[in-house]
């Protein structure tokens, strides 16, 4: 397992394993002080966890119900690992294997996979490249995939973010959706709803606000939701502040969704450097195409064909505050 570093001229710093292309550090010195933003574990505990803490998560990141794809009259049966629930591409992805090295210098690093046609149910052989870069305060995460069958592709990003250490239910968010997806009991999406209550999240708000205030996350016992995002890739799709009020994180994309799980069974995830991680000291904003999609066009096409391409860029910004 081979760790690589990360630095460029603004002082930012990312560290990836090429075990899951995880990332292991995002960070800069705020106040004198360096923070390390993403949570972490020793890397030969990696294999062993379950949280798929920091990893690249597919061929199709989120859910998918039955466990099953439908399409042009055939059936392909998936890797079940969260009850009858497909999740995150099933039990052996691309979050638990090593990717192979195609370039490294100062401030990026690309790396290349492969996922082989019936791996987990899925159709077709999909190679997959991911390149990590820094570019002034911002880890730019650019994936590209092709296929030589009709699949579904949801590619996406892991970490968990902690901007000052404490509980994340104390950091402030904003998000640019109107709608969200609700979930059954199984965590698949109802359907389409207008964002209410402590989901209306476009005007900046503390997580922890009216935590358990709404069914959906009384169940959930916290945030395991996706969001709709407006489209717009001028604007950040997701603003969050620290608790402390000193450091605050952008999100851009050009996916369509992004979840948000507040780290809700986070609670016995080994921890770098000893001891463990609990719930809520880490949430996750993945961007993605929406959960359940293969199956159901309301939620749109994730279907990848051969001849195109699949793209995702997703950046995450770092701004220390003046306060």
């Amino acid at each position: 397992m081979q760790e690589f570093h990360l630095q460029n001229e603004a002082g930012l710093k990312a560290s990836v394993l090429d075990f899951g292309a995880t990332l292991t550090e995002l960070g800069l010195t705020v106040d004198g002080q360096y923070r390390n933003v993403v949570l972490a574990c020793e890397p030969a505990d990696y294999a062993n966890q379950s949280a798929y803490l920091g990893a690249m998560v597919g061929r199709f990141a989120n859910r998918i119900g039955g466990s099953r794809l439908v399409r042009d009259g055939r059936e392909w049966l998936l890797s079940a690992n969260e009850g009858t629930t497909c999740l995150h591409g099933g039990h052996d992805s691309v979050h638990n294997r090593t990717w192979q090295l195609v370039e490294q210098a100062a401030d990026r690093l690309r790396l290349r996979t492969r996922l082989a046609d019936g791996e987990q149910g899925f159709p077709g052989n999909l190679e997959v490249e991911l390149e990590y870069r820094l570019e002034q305060l911002d880890l730019v995460i650019e994936l590209t995939a092709t296929t030589d069958a009709p699949t579904p592709v949801n590619l996406t990003s892991h970490a968990y973010f902690n901007l000052d250490g404490g509980d994340v239910r104390d950091h402030c968010i904003r998000i640019a959706a109107d709608r969200y997806l609700p979930t059954d009991e199984r965590s698949i999406p109802l359907g389409k709803a207008e964002v209410d209550g402590p989901f209306d999240l476009r005007q900046t708000r503390r997580i922890g606000a009216d935590w358990q205030d709404h069914p959906q996350l009384v169940r959930c016992r916290g945030y395991d939701h996706c969001f709709l995002l407006d489209g717009s890739q001028d604007e950040p799709a997701v603003t969050l502040l620290s608790g402390d009020q000193r450091l605050c994180l952008e999100m851009y994309t050009d996916q369509p969704g992004v979840q948000l799980y507040t780290g809700n069974w986070l609670a016995g995830t080994p921890a770098r450097g000893g001891g463990e991680w609990q719930n809520y000291q880490g949430l996750c904003l993945e961007a993605q195409q929406l959960p359940d999609s293969p199956n159901r066009p309301e939620l749109g096409d994730p279907w990848l064909l051969p001849g195109q391409t699949y793209r995702h860029q997703t950046r995450y910004r770092l701004i220390p505050t003046d306060k």
